[in-house]
Protein backbone atom coordinates (compact mmCIF):
# COMPACT_ATOMS: atom_id res chain seq x y z
CA UNK A 1 0.00 0.00 0.00
CA UNK A 2 1.05 3.56 -0.54
CA UNK A 3 -0.15 7.10 0.01
CA UNK A 4 -0.83 6.49 3.68
CA UNK A 5 -2.73 3.81 5.51
CA UNK A 6 -6.47 3.38 5.78
CA UNK A 7 -6.29 5.04 9.16
CA UNK A 8 -5.27 8.27 7.42
CA UNK A 9 -8.78 9.62 7.15
CA UNK A 10 -9.63 11.17 3.81
CA UNK A 11 -6.55 9.83 2.05
CA UNK A 12 -6.89 7.29 -0.78
CA UNK A 13 -5.79 3.75 -0.13
CA UNK A 14 -3.73 2.44 -3.06
CA UNK A 15 -3.15 -1.32 -2.83
CA UNK A 16 -0.42 -3.08 -4.82
CA UNK A 17 0.31 -6.50 -3.36
CA UNK A 18 2.43 -7.59 -6.30
CA UNK A 19 4.58 -4.46 -6.20
CA UNK A 20 4.56 -4.35 -10.00
CA UNK A 21 2.83 -0.97 -10.37
CA UNK A 22 0.61 -2.53 -13.06
CA UNK A 23 -2.80 -1.03 -13.80
CA UNK A 24 -5.93 -3.23 -14.11
CA UNK A 25 -7.27 -2.25 -17.53
CA UNK A 26 -10.10 -4.56 -18.56
CA UNK A 27 -9.49 -7.12 -15.79
CA UNK A 28 -12.75 -8.83 -14.79
CA UNK A 29 -11.61 -10.90 -11.78
CA UNK A 30 -11.42 -8.94 -8.54
CA UNK A 31 -9.04 -11.50 -7.05
CA UNK A 32 -6.68 -10.93 -9.99
CA UNK A 33 -6.94 -7.16 -9.56
CA UNK A 34 -5.97 -7.42 -5.89
CA UNK A 35 -3.19 -9.97 -6.28
CA UNK A 36 -1.59 -8.86 -9.55
CA UNK A 37 -2.44 -5.20 -10.13
CA UNK A 38 -2.75 -1.81 -8.43
CA UNK A 39 -6.17 -1.27 -6.85
CA UNK A 40 -7.86 1.94 -5.70
CA UNK A 41 -9.65 0.73 -2.57
CA UNK A 42 -13.45 1.05 -2.77
CA UNK A 43 -14.26 -1.48 -0.07
CA UNK A 44 -15.77 1.05 2.37
CA UNK A 45 -18.87 1.10 0.17
CA UNK A 46 -19.76 -2.19 1.87
CA UNK A 47 -20.62 -0.28 5.06
CA UNK A 48 -23.66 1.46 3.65
CA UNK A 49 -24.98 -1.74 2.06
CA UNK A 50 -24.70 -3.63 5.35
CA UNK A 51 -26.25 -0.77 7.30
CA UNK A 52 -29.28 -0.18 5.11
CA UNK A 53 -29.82 -3.56 3.43
CA UNK A 54 -32.67 -3.38 0.92
CA UNK A 55 -32.08 -2.75 -2.79
CA UNK A 56 -29.63 -0.15 -4.09
CA UNK A 57 -29.47 0.93 -7.72
CA UNK A 58 -26.22 2.67 -8.75
CA UNK A 59 -26.48 4.64 -12.00
CA UNK A 60 -23.14 5.67 -13.50
CA UNK A 61 -21.81 6.20 -17.03
CA UNK A 62 -20.33 3.25 -18.92
CA UNK A 63 -16.79 2.13 -18.06
CA UNK A 64 -16.78 3.97 -14.74
CA UNK A 65 -15.93 0.85 -12.72
CA UNK A 66 -19.41 -0.57 -12.06
CA UNK A 67 -18.44 -4.16 -12.90
CA UNK A 68 -15.28 -4.08 -10.77
CA UNK A 69 -17.38 -2.67 -7.94
CA UNK A 70 -19.88 -5.53 -8.17
CA UNK A 71 -17.13 -8.15 -8.39
CA UNK A 72 -15.64 -6.67 -5.21
CA UNK A 73 -19.03 -7.05 -3.52
CA UNK A 74 -19.32 -10.62 -4.74
CA UNK A 75 -15.88 -11.48 -3.33
CA UNK A 76 -16.75 -9.80 -0.05
CA UNK A 77 -20.15 -11.35 0.61
CA UNK A 78 -20.00 -14.76 -1.06
CA UNK A 79 -19.88 -17.74 1.28
CA UNK A 80 -18.02 -20.97 0.42
CA UNK A 81 -20.22 -23.65 -1.11
CA UNK A 82 -19.82 -25.93 1.86
CA UNK A 83 -18.75 -25.66 5.48
CA UNK A 84 -15.05 -26.22 6.00
CA UNK A 85 -13.98 -24.64 2.71
CA UNK A 86 -11.71 -21.56 2.96
CA UNK A 87 -13.30 -18.11 2.96
CA UNK A 88 -12.22 -14.98 1.14
CA UNK A 89 -11.73 -12.94 4.30
CA UNK A 90 -7.91 -12.89 3.88
CA UNK A 91 -8.43 -11.22 0.51
CA UNK A 92 -9.66 -8.10 2.32
CA UNK A 93 -6.81 -7.86 4.81
CA UNK A 94 -5.39 -4.34 4.66
CA UNK A 95 -8.36 -2.93 2.76
CA UNK A 96 -10.31 -0.09 4.33
CA UNK A 97 -13.29 -2.22 5.30
CA UNK A 98 -11.09 -4.57 7.35
CA UNK A 99 -9.88 -1.68 9.51
CA UNK A 100 -13.33 -0.30 10.23
CA UNK A 101 -15.90 -1.64 12.69
CA UNK A 102 -15.39 -5.42 12.91
CA UNK A 103 -19.10 -6.07 12.54
CA UNK A 104 -18.77 -5.35 8.83
CA UNK A 105 -16.18 -8.08 8.40
CA UNK A 106 -18.60 -10.45 10.13
CA UNK A 107 -20.63 -10.29 6.91
CA UNK A 108 -17.63 -11.21 4.77
CA UNK A 109 -17.98 -14.71 3.24
CA UNK A 110 -21.30 -15.05 5.07
CA UNK A 111 -23.91 -15.02 2.28
CA UNK A 112 -24.63 -16.91 -0.91
CA UNK A 113 -24.56 -14.61 -3.93
CA UNK A 114 -26.53 -14.46 -7.18
CA UNK A 115 -24.49 -12.57 -9.79
CA UNK A 116 -25.95 -11.67 -13.19
CA UNK A 117 -24.30 -9.58 -15.89
CA UNK A 118 -26.89 -8.36 -18.41
CA UNK A 119 -24.53 -6.26 -20.51
CA UNK A 120 -24.86 -8.66 -23.44
CA UNK A 121 -28.63 -9.07 -23.22
CA UNK A 122 -29.70 -6.30 -25.55
CA UNK A 123 -31.39 -7.58 -28.72
CA UNK A 124 -33.54 -6.59 -31.68
CA UNK A 125 -36.61 -8.62 -30.62
CA UNK A 126 -38.32 -9.61 -27.39
CA UNK A 127 -37.75 -13.30 -28.08
CA UNK A 128 -34.01 -12.73 -28.58
CA UNK A 129 -33.87 -10.69 -25.38
CA UNK A 130 -35.50 -13.47 -23.36
CA UNK A 131 -33.15 -16.03 -24.90
CA UNK A 132 -30.12 -13.99 -23.86
CA UNK A 133 -31.44 -13.45 -20.33
CA UNK A 134 -32.18 -17.18 -20.13
CA UNK A 135 -28.57 -17.89 -21.08
CA UNK A 136 -27.25 -15.65 -18.29
CA UNK A 137 -29.62 -17.23 -15.77
CA UNK A 138 -28.55 -20.68 -16.99
CA UNK A 139 -24.90 -19.86 -16.34
CA UNK A 140 -25.73 -18.78 -12.79
CA UNK A 141 -27.77 -21.90 -12.10
CA UNK A 142 -24.85 -23.94 -13.47
CA UNK A 143 -22.48 -22.07 -11.12
CA UNK A 144 -24.71 -23.21 -8.27
CA UNK A 145 -25.22 -26.72 -9.65
CA UNK A 146 -24.33 -28.11 -6.22
CA UNK A 147 -27.89 -27.18 -5.23
CA UNK A 148 -29.29 -29.90 -7.49
CA UNK A 149 -30.12 -32.85 -5.26
CA UNK A 150 -32.44 -35.61 -6.48
CA UNK A 151 -32.58 -37.05 -2.98
CA UNK A 152 -35.00 -34.37 -1.80
CA UNK A 153 -36.16 -32.54 -4.94
CA UNK A 154 -39.47 -33.56 -6.47
CA UNK A 155 -39.19 -34.79 -10.07
CA UNK A 156 -40.92 -31.63 -11.30
CA UNK A 157 -38.31 -29.50 -9.48
CA UNK A 158 -35.48 -31.57 -10.93
CA UNK A 159 -36.85 -31.01 -14.44
CA UNK A 160 -37.32 -27.29 -13.76
CA UNK A 161 -33.73 -26.98 -12.48
CA UNK A 162 -32.41 -28.78 -15.55
CA UNK A 163 -34.40 -26.55 -17.93
CA UNK A 164 -33.13 -23.40 -16.20
CA UNK A 165 -29.57 -24.74 -16.25
CA UNK A 166 -29.90 -25.67 -19.92
CA UNK A 167 -31.42 -22.35 -20.99
CA UNK A 168 -34.67 -23.96 -22.17
CA UNK A 169 -37.00 -22.75 -19.42
CA UNK A 170 -40.35 -21.25 -20.34
CA UNK A 171 -41.00 -17.53 -19.98
CA UNK A 172 -43.04 -18.18 -16.80
CA UNK A 173 -40.23 -20.31 -15.32
CA UNK A 174 -37.71 -17.62 -16.22
CA UNK A 175 -39.83 -15.00 -14.47
CA UNK A 176 -39.64 -17.01 -11.23
CA UNK A 177 -36.01 -18.09 -11.62
CA UNK A 178 -34.39 -15.53 -9.28
CA UNK A 179 -36.93 -16.09 -6.52
CA UNK A 180 -36.49 -19.86 -6.67
CA UNK A 181 -32.68 -19.71 -6.83
CA UNK A 182 -32.65 -17.44 -3.77
CA UNK A 183 -34.87 -19.89 -1.91
CA UNK A 184 -32.61 -22.82 -2.80
CA UNK A 185 -29.49 -20.90 -1.74
CA UNK A 186 -31.02 -19.80 1.56
CA UNK A 187 -32.04 -23.39 2.31
CA UNK A 188 -28.59 -24.79 1.48
CA UNK A 189 -26.44 -22.16 3.22
CA UNK A 190 -28.72 -21.21 6.07
CA UNK A 191 -28.08 -17.51 5.46
CA UNK A 192 -29.77 -14.77 3.46
CA UNK A 193 -28.86 -14.12 -0.17
CA UNK A 194 -27.09 -11.17 -1.81
CA UNK A 195 -28.29 -10.40 -5.36
CA UNK A 196 -25.96 -8.51 -7.72
CA UNK A 197 -27.12 -7.47 -11.21
CA UNK A 198 -24.77 -5.62 -13.56
CA UNK A 199 -26.01 -3.42 -16.45
CA UNK A 200 -29.64 -4.05 -15.59
CA UNK A 201 -30.82 -1.40 -18.07
CA UNK A 202 -29.20 -2.79 -21.25
CA UNK A 203 -32.17 -5.01 -22.23
CA UNK A 204 -34.60 -2.16 -21.52
CA UNK A 205 -32.60 0.37 -23.52
CA UNK A 206 -32.35 -1.90 -26.56
CA UNK A 207 -36.03 -2.76 -26.25
CA UNK A 208 -36.85 0.95 -26.27
CA UNK A 209 -34.81 1.49 -29.42
CA UNK A 210 -36.47 -1.47 -31.14
CA UNK A 211 -40.05 -0.84 -30.10
CA UNK A 212 -40.82 -3.49 -27.46
CA UNK A 213 -39.88 -1.69 -24.24
CA UNK A 214 -43.24 -2.36 -22.61
CA UNK A 215 -42.84 -6.15 -22.95
CA UNK A 216 -39.42 -6.12 -21.32
CA UNK A 217 -40.61 -3.88 -18.50
CA UNK A 218 -43.52 -6.24 -17.84
CA UNK A 219 -41.09 -9.17 -17.70
CA UNK A 220 -38.76 -7.25 -15.37
CA UNK A 221 -41.58 -6.49 -12.95
CA UNK A 222 -42.26 -10.18 -12.47
CA UNK A 223 -38.64 -11.32 -12.67
CA UNK A 224 -37.10 -8.77 -10.30
CA UNK A 225 -39.88 -7.64 -8.01
CA UNK A 226 -40.59 -10.99 -6.39
CA UNK A 227 -36.91 -11.70 -5.82
CA UNK A 228 -36.13 -8.22 -4.45
CA UNK A 229 -39.31 -7.55 -2.50
CA UNK A 230 -37.54 -7.83 0.83
CA UNK A 231 -38.42 -11.46 1.43
CA UNK A 232 -36.84 -13.46 4.25
CA UNK A 233 -34.43 -14.90 1.68
CA UNK A 234 -32.89 -11.52 0.71
CA UNK A 235 -30.03 -9.89 2.63
CA UNK A 236 -29.44 -7.06 0.16
CA UNK A 237 -29.35 -6.42 -3.57
CA UNK A 238 -27.23 -4.11 -5.71
CA UNK A 239 -28.02 -3.24 -9.32
CA UNK A 240 -25.87 -1.12 -11.61
CA UNK A 241 -26.61 0.55 -14.91
CA UNK A 242 -26.30 3.78 -16.82
CA UNK A 243 -29.89 5.00 -16.97
CA UNK A 244 -32.44 5.19 -14.20
CA UNK A 245 -35.62 3.43 -15.22
CA UNK A 246 -38.48 4.91 -13.22
CA UNK A 247 -39.68 3.10 -10.13
CA UNK A 248 -43.15 2.83 -11.63
CA UNK A 249 -41.73 0.98 -14.65
CA UNK A 250 -39.95 -1.84 -12.81
CA UNK A 251 -39.85 -1.41 -9.03
CA UNK A 252 -43.42 -0.27 -8.38
CA UNK A 253 -44.02 -3.13 -5.96
CA UNK A 254 -40.86 -2.48 -3.95
CA UNK A 255 -40.61 -0.07 -1.05
CA UNK A 256 -36.98 -0.83 -0.21
CA UNK A 257 -35.22 0.63 -3.29
CA UNK A 258 -32.63 3.37 -3.00
CA UNK A 259 -31.62 5.15 -6.21
CA UNK A 260 -28.01 6.33 -6.19
CA UNK A 261 -27.52 8.49 -9.28
CA UNK A 262 -24.78 10.99 -10.02
CA UNK A 263 -26.96 13.69 -8.46
CA UNK A 264 -27.08 11.86 -5.14
CA UNK A 265 -24.51 12.17 -2.38
CA UNK A 266 -25.10 8.86 -0.58
CA UNK A 267 -21.94 7.10 -1.73
CA UNK A 268 -20.93 9.26 -4.68
CA UNK A 269 -17.30 8.13 -4.58
CA UNK A 270 -18.08 4.39 -4.57
CA UNK A 271 -17.72 4.11 -8.35
CA UNK A 272 -15.14 6.04 -10.37
CA UNK A 273 -12.00 7.78 -9.12
CA UNK A 274 -12.16 10.88 -6.97
CA UNK A 275 -9.73 13.62 -7.96
CA UNK A 276 -7.63 12.73 -4.90
CA UNK A 277 -7.58 9.04 -5.84
CA UNK A 278 -6.55 9.78 -9.41
CA UNK A 279 -3.74 12.05 -8.20
CA UNK A 280 -2.57 9.46 -5.66
CA UNK A 281 -2.57 6.76 -8.33
CA UNK A 282 -0.60 8.99 -10.70
CA UNK A 283 1.96 9.64 -7.99
CA UNK A 284 2.24 5.92 -7.21
CA UNK A 285 2.98 4.94 -10.81
CA UNK A 286 5.51 7.74 -11.20
CA UNK A 287 3.49 10.26 -13.18
CA UNK A 288 3.11 13.09 -10.65
CA UNK A 289 4.22 15.53 -13.33
CA UNK A 290 1.17 14.59 -15.42
CA UNK A 291 -1.55 15.26 -12.84
CA UNK A 292 -2.54 18.67 -14.27
CA UNK A 293 -2.80 17.33 -17.82
CA UNK A 294 -4.71 14.27 -16.59
CA UNK A 295 -7.21 16.51 -14.79
CA UNK A 296 -7.73 18.72 -17.84
CA UNK A 297 -8.49 15.73 -20.02
CA UNK A 298 -10.38 13.34 -17.73
CA UNK A 299 -11.53 15.13 -14.55
CA UNK A 300 -14.47 17.51 -14.25
CA UNK A 301 -17.37 15.27 -13.25
CA UNK A 302 -19.38 16.11 -10.16
CA UNK A 303 -21.17 13.19 -8.51
CA UNK A 304 -23.09 14.39 -5.46
CA UNK A 305 -20.49 16.43 -3.58
CA UNK A 306 -17.49 14.53 -4.96
CA UNK A 307 -15.21 15.55 -7.83
CA UNK A 308 -14.86 12.47 -10.03
CA UNK A 309 -12.49 11.50 -12.84
CA UNK A 310 -13.23 9.01 -15.60
CA UNK A 311 -11.43 5.87 -14.33
CA UNK A 312 -11.17 4.14 -17.71
CA UNK A 313 -9.40 7.10 -19.29
CA UNK A 314 -7.22 7.73 -16.22
CA UNK A 315 -5.97 4.13 -16.21
CA UNK A 316 -5.22 4.20 -19.92
CA UNK A 317 -3.54 7.59 -19.68
CA UNK A 318 -1.33 6.52 -16.78
CA UNK A 319 -0.46 3.35 -18.67
CA UNK A 320 0.54 5.06 -21.93
CA UNK A 321 1.47 8.56 -20.77
CA UNK A 322 -0.37 9.97 -23.79
CA UNK A 323 -3.32 12.36 -23.47
CA UNK A 324 -5.89 11.30 -26.04
CA UNK A 325 -9.52 10.15 -26.13
CA UNK A 326 -9.92 6.74 -24.48
CA UNK A 327 -13.44 6.61 -23.07
CA UNK A 328 -15.05 8.34 -26.06
CA UNK A 329 -13.31 5.89 -28.39
CA UNK A 330 -14.91 2.82 -26.77
CA UNK A 331 -18.35 3.18 -28.38
CA UNK A 332 -20.24 4.94 -31.14
CA UNK A 333 -21.26 7.85 -28.85
CA UNK A 334 -24.54 7.66 -30.70
CA UNK A 335 -26.48 9.91 -28.34
CA UNK A 336 -24.22 12.89 -29.07
CA UNK A 337 -24.10 12.12 -32.80
CA UNK A 338 -27.89 11.89 -32.93
CA UNK A 339 -28.37 15.12 -30.98
CA UNK A 340 -26.00 17.04 -33.25
CA UNK A 341 -27.62 15.59 -36.37
CA UNK A 342 -31.17 16.44 -35.29
CA UNK A 343 -30.51 19.77 -33.55
CA UNK A 344 -32.72 22.67 -34.50
CA UNK A 345 -31.97 26.34 -33.96
CA UNK A 346 -32.10 26.31 -30.16
CA UNK A 347 -30.19 23.09 -29.66
CA UNK A 348 -27.57 24.03 -32.28
CA UNK A 349 -26.92 27.21 -30.33
CA UNK A 350 -26.83 25.27 -27.06
CA UNK A 351 -24.35 22.75 -28.47
CA UNK A 352 -22.14 25.55 -29.73
CA UNK A 353 -22.31 27.17 -26.29
CA UNK A 354 -21.25 23.91 -24.62
CA UNK A 355 -18.47 23.31 -27.14
CA UNK A 356 -17.16 26.79 -26.45
CA UNK A 357 -16.82 26.08 -22.73
CA UNK A 358 -20.14 27.60 -21.71
CA UNK A 359 -23.15 26.23 -19.83
CA UNK A 360 -26.71 25.32 -20.73
CA UNK A 361 -29.30 25.62 -17.96
CA UNK A 362 -31.81 22.78 -17.89
CA UNK A 363 -33.82 20.81 -15.31
CA UNK A 364 -32.95 17.12 -15.07
CA UNK A 365 -35.78 14.63 -14.77
CA UNK A 366 -33.86 11.36 -14.60
CA UNK A 367 -37.05 9.31 -15.02
CA UNK A 368 -37.90 10.73 -18.46
CA UNK A 369 -35.25 9.01 -20.53
CA UNK A 370 -37.48 6.23 -21.87
CA UNK A 371 -41.03 7.52 -21.72
CA UNK A 372 -40.45 11.06 -22.99
CA UNK A 373 -37.36 10.95 -25.19
CA UNK A 374 -39.37 10.63 -28.38
CA UNK A 375 -41.78 13.51 -27.74
CA UNK A 376 -39.90 15.79 -25.34
CA UNK A 377 -36.76 17.38 -26.82
CA UNK A 378 -35.62 18.49 -23.36
CA UNK A 379 -35.48 14.89 -22.12
CA UNK A 380 -32.26 14.34 -24.09
CA UNK A 381 -30.36 16.45 -21.54
CA UNK A 382 -31.16 13.98 -18.75
CA UNK A 383 -29.89 11.18 -20.96
CA UNK A 384 -26.73 13.13 -21.86
CA UNK A 385 -26.18 13.74 -18.15
CA UNK A 386 -26.63 10.14 -17.07
CA UNK A 387 -24.40 8.83 -19.84
CA UNK A 388 -21.56 11.19 -18.89
CA UNK A 389 -21.56 13.59 -21.84
CA UNK A 390 -22.47 16.59 -19.67
CA UNK A 391 -22.15 17.17 -15.94
CA UNK A 392 -23.28 19.74 -13.39
CA UNK A 393 -22.10 21.13 -10.10
CA UNK A 394 -25.73 21.87 -9.16
CA UNK A 395 -26.31 18.53 -7.46
CA UNK A 396 -28.45 19.72 -4.56
CA UNK A 397 -32.05 18.53 -4.17
CA UNK A 398 -31.51 15.49 -6.43
CA UNK A 399 -35.20 14.56 -6.54
CA UNK A 400 -36.31 18.01 -7.77
CA UNK A 401 -36.92 17.43 -11.47
CA UNK A 402 -37.87 21.09 -12.05
CA UNK A 403 -34.74 22.68 -10.58
CA UNK A 404 -32.68 24.48 -13.27
CA UNK A 405 -29.11 23.16 -13.32
CA UNK A 406 -26.11 24.51 -15.19
CA UNK A 407 -24.89 21.74 -17.48
CA UNK A 408 -21.37 21.78 -18.91
CA UNK A 409 -18.96 19.51 -20.75
CA UNK A 410 -16.80 17.86 -18.06
CA UNK A 411 -13.37 17.80 -19.66
CA UNK A 412 -11.25 18.05 -22.77
CA UNK A 413 -11.84 14.44 -23.82
CA UNK A 414 -15.61 14.88 -24.01
CA UNK A 415 -15.21 18.39 -25.43
CA UNK A 416 -13.19 16.97 -28.32
CA UNK A 417 -16.08 14.62 -29.08
CA UNK A 418 -18.57 17.49 -29.35
CA UNK A 419 -16.12 19.40 -31.52
CA UNK A 420 -15.65 16.40 -33.78
CA UNK A 421 -19.40 15.88 -34.20
CA UNK A 422 -20.14 19.56 -34.79
CA UNK A 423 -17.33 19.83 -37.33
CA UNK A 424 -18.56 16.68 -39.08
CA UNK A 425 -22.03 18.21 -39.28
CA UNK A 426 -20.65 21.46 -40.71
CA UNK A 427 -18.65 19.53 -43.31
CA UNK A 428 -21.69 17.45 -44.24
CA UNK A 429 -23.82 20.57 -44.67
CA UNK A 430 -21.13 22.32 -46.70
CA UNK A 431 -20.71 19.31 -48.95
CA UNK A 432 -16.95 18.97 -48.49
CA UNK A 433 -14.06 20.03 -46.28
CA UNK A 434 -12.79 22.24 -49.11
CA UNK A 435 -16.05 24.15 -49.41
CA UNK A 436 -16.33 24.60 -45.64
CA UNK A 437 -12.77 25.92 -45.50
CA UNK A 438 -13.57 28.29 -48.37
CA UNK A 439 -16.53 29.75 -46.43
CA UNK A 440 -14.43 30.16 -43.28
CA UNK A 441 -11.63 31.90 -45.22
CA UNK A 442 -14.13 34.29 -46.74
CA UNK A 443 -15.55 35.21 -43.33
CA UNK A 444 -12.11 35.75 -41.78
CA UNK A 445 -11.03 37.84 -44.82
CA UNK A 446 -14.28 39.87 -44.69
CA UNK A 447 -14.81 38.90 -48.35
CA UNK A 448 -18.57 39.18 -48.78
CA UNK A 449 -18.66 38.20 -52.49
CA UNK A 450 -16.65 35.02 -51.80
CA UNK A 451 -18.84 34.15 -48.82
CA UNK A 452 -21.95 34.71 -50.94
CA UNK A 453 -20.67 32.49 -53.75
CA UNK A 454 -19.77 29.65 -51.37
CA UNK A 455 -23.11 29.84 -49.55
CA UNK A 456 -24.89 29.79 -52.91
CA UNK A 457 -23.13 26.54 -53.87
CA UNK A 458 -23.96 25.06 -50.47
CA UNK A 459 -27.64 25.91 -50.86
CA UNK A 460 -27.72 24.46 -54.36
CA UNK A 461 -25.76 21.27 -53.76
CA UNK A 462 -25.82 20.29 -50.10
CA UNK A 463 -28.82 21.46 -48.11
CA UNK A 464 -32.34 20.11 -48.49
CA UNK A 465 -34.57 22.78 -49.97
CA UNK A 466 -37.49 21.54 -47.87
CA UNK A 467 -35.49 22.15 -44.67
CA UNK A 468 -35.02 25.78 -45.60
CA UNK A 469 -38.55 27.18 -45.76
CA UNK A 470 -38.23 29.44 -42.71
CA UNK A 471 -35.75 31.94 -41.40
CA UNK A 472 -35.04 29.57 -38.51
CA UNK A 473 -33.92 26.89 -40.99
CA UNK A 474 -31.39 29.22 -42.61
CA UNK A 475 -30.29 30.35 -39.16
CA UNK A 476 -29.53 26.77 -38.09
CA UNK A 477 -27.65 26.15 -41.34
CA UNK A 478 -25.41 29.21 -40.99
CA UNK A 479 -24.85 28.66 -37.28
CA UNK A 480 -23.77 25.06 -37.94
CA UNK A 481 -21.51 26.07 -40.84
CA UNK A 482 -19.68 28.60 -38.68
CA UNK A 483 -18.39 26.02 -36.22
CA UNK A 484 -14.57 25.87 -35.91
CA UNK A 485 -13.77 29.00 -37.90
CA UNK A 486 -9.97 29.25 -37.49
CA UNK A 487 -9.06 31.55 -34.60
CA UNK A 488 -12.63 31.86 -33.33
CA UNK A 489 -14.81 30.49 -30.58
CA UNK A 490 -17.93 28.56 -31.67
CA UNK A 491 -20.58 30.89 -33.04
CA UNK A 492 -23.36 31.88 -30.66
CA UNK A 493 -26.98 32.58 -31.49
CA UNK A 494 -29.56 35.15 -30.38
CA UNK A 495 -27.30 36.51 -27.68
CA UNK A 496 -28.03 39.94 -26.23
CA UNK A 497 -25.74 42.39 -27.95
CA UNK A 498 -26.11 46.15 -28.33
CA UNK A 499 -29.80 47.05 -28.30
CA UNK A 500 -31.16 43.62 -29.14
CA UNK A 501 -30.39 40.01 -29.90
CA UNK A 502 -28.03 39.37 -32.78
CA UNK A 503 -28.65 36.29 -34.93
CA UNK A 504 -25.03 35.11 -35.03
CA UNK A 505 -21.94 36.36 -33.17
CA UNK A 506 -18.36 35.24 -33.80
CA UNK A 507 -15.75 36.21 -31.23
CA UNK A 508 -12.02 35.46 -31.53
CA UNK A 509 -10.27 33.17 -29.10
CA UNK A 510 -8.48 34.97 -26.29
CA UNK A 511 -5.11 34.22 -27.88
CA UNK A 512 -6.28 35.70 -31.20
CA UNK A 513 -8.12 38.77 -29.86
CA UNK A 514 -5.17 41.02 -30.71
CA UNK A 515 -5.14 39.84 -34.32
CA UNK A 516 -8.72 39.15 -35.40
CA UNK A 517 -11.94 41.19 -35.34
CA UNK A 518 -15.31 40.08 -34.00
CA UNK A 519 -18.28 39.49 -36.30
CA UNK A 520 -21.99 40.20 -35.89
CA UNK A 521 -24.43 38.78 -38.45
CA UNK A 522 -28.10 39.52 -39.02
CA UNK A 523 -30.15 37.15 -41.22
CA UNK A 524 -33.36 37.76 -43.16
CA UNK A 525 -35.64 35.60 -45.28
CA UNK A 526 -37.23 37.56 -48.14
CA UNK A 527 -39.61 35.28 -50.04
CA UNK A 528 -40.76 38.21 -52.19
CA UNK A 529 -37.31 38.99 -53.65
CA UNK A 530 -37.74 38.21 -57.35
CA UNK A 531 -34.27 39.32 -58.45
CA UNK A 532 -30.73 39.16 -57.11
CA UNK A 533 -30.73 42.95 -56.85
CA UNK A 534 -33.83 42.87 -54.65
CA UNK A 535 -32.23 40.23 -52.42
CA UNK A 536 -29.02 42.26 -52.17
CA UNK A 537 -31.10 45.28 -51.15
CA UNK A 538 -32.68 43.24 -48.37
CA UNK A 539 -29.25 42.15 -47.13
CA UNK A 540 -27.93 45.73 -47.20
CA UNK A 541 -30.92 47.90 -46.33
CA UNK A 542 -32.73 45.60 -43.93
CA UNK A 543 -30.35 43.05 -42.36
CA UNK A 544 -27.13 45.08 -42.23
CA UNK A 545 -29.00 48.28 -41.43
CA UNK A 546 -30.63 46.57 -38.43
CA UNK A 547 -27.26 45.28 -37.21
CA UNK A 548 -25.81 48.79 -37.40
CA UNK A 549 -28.84 50.56 -35.95
CA UNK A 550 -28.99 48.24 -32.95
CA UNK A 551 -25.19 48.15 -32.59
CA UNK A 552 -24.99 44.37 -32.67
CA UNK A 553 -21.60 43.12 -31.53
CA UNK A 554 -20.93 46.03 -29.22
CA UNK A 555 -18.47 45.06 -26.52
CA UNK A 556 -17.08 41.94 -28.21
CA UNK A 557 -13.33 41.47 -27.90
CA UNK A 558 -11.14 41.69 -30.98
CA UNK A 559 -9.27 44.18 -33.14
CA UNK A 560 -12.56 45.63 -34.28
CA UNK A 561 -16.03 44.61 -35.43
CA UNK A 562 -17.38 43.42 -38.78
CA UNK A 563 -21.15 43.57 -39.23
CA UNK A 564 -22.82 41.38 -41.83
CA UNK A 565 -26.21 41.35 -43.53
CA UNK A 566 -27.33 38.06 -45.06
CA UNK A 567 -30.58 37.58 -46.98
CA UNK A 568 -32.04 34.31 -48.28
CA UNK A 569 -34.72 33.39 -50.78
CA UNK A 570 -35.00 29.73 -51.71
CA UNK A 571 -31.58 28.65 -52.90
CA UNK A 572 -30.42 32.23 -53.50
CA UNK A 573 -28.42 34.27 -51.01
CA UNK A 574 -27.01 37.79 -50.77
CA UNK A 575 -24.17 38.74 -48.41
CA UNK A 576 -22.84 42.19 -47.53
CA UNK A 577 -20.54 43.40 -44.76
CA UNK A 578 -19.36 46.67 -43.23
CA UNK A 579 -15.75 46.86 -42.06
CA UNK A 580 -16.00 50.46 -40.86
CA UNK A 581 -15.58 49.39 -37.25
CA UNK A 582 -12.19 47.78 -37.83
CA UNK A 583 -9.23 49.28 -35.95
Amino acid sequence: MCNGSVADKGKPNIVDRSGRHQLPIGIESFEDVLEEFTYVDKSLAVKELVDRRGVTLYCRPRRFGKSTFLRMLQCFFEAPRNAGQPTRKPLFDGLAISQDDRRYMDECSAHPVIYLNLSGCGAATYEQTLAKIASVVAAEFARHRYLYDPTWMFPIEQERFQRLTGGTASEVELMGSLTWLATLLRSHHGSQVVVLIDEYDTPVNDAHLNGFRRKVLDFYRSWLSNALKGTVDLYCAVLTGVLRVSQESIFSELNNVRFDTTLDDGRAEAIGFTAMEAAALAAYVGRSDRIAEMAEWYDGYRFGKADICNPWSVLNYLQTGEAQPYWTNTSSNGIVSDLVRRAGEEQTAELAELAGGGVVTKPLDLDTVFDDLGNNPEAVWAQLYQTGYVTTSDTGMPNDDQMPRELRIPNLEVGRLYGKELLARATRLAGSERRLASLHRAIVARAAPAAQETLRHILLDSASYHDLTSEAGYHVLLLALLYAVPGYRPATSNRESGDGRCDVLLEPLAAEAGRLPAHAMELKLDKSAKTDDALAACARDVALAQAERKEYGHGLVGTGLVRWGVAFCGTRVAVVCDTAKLD
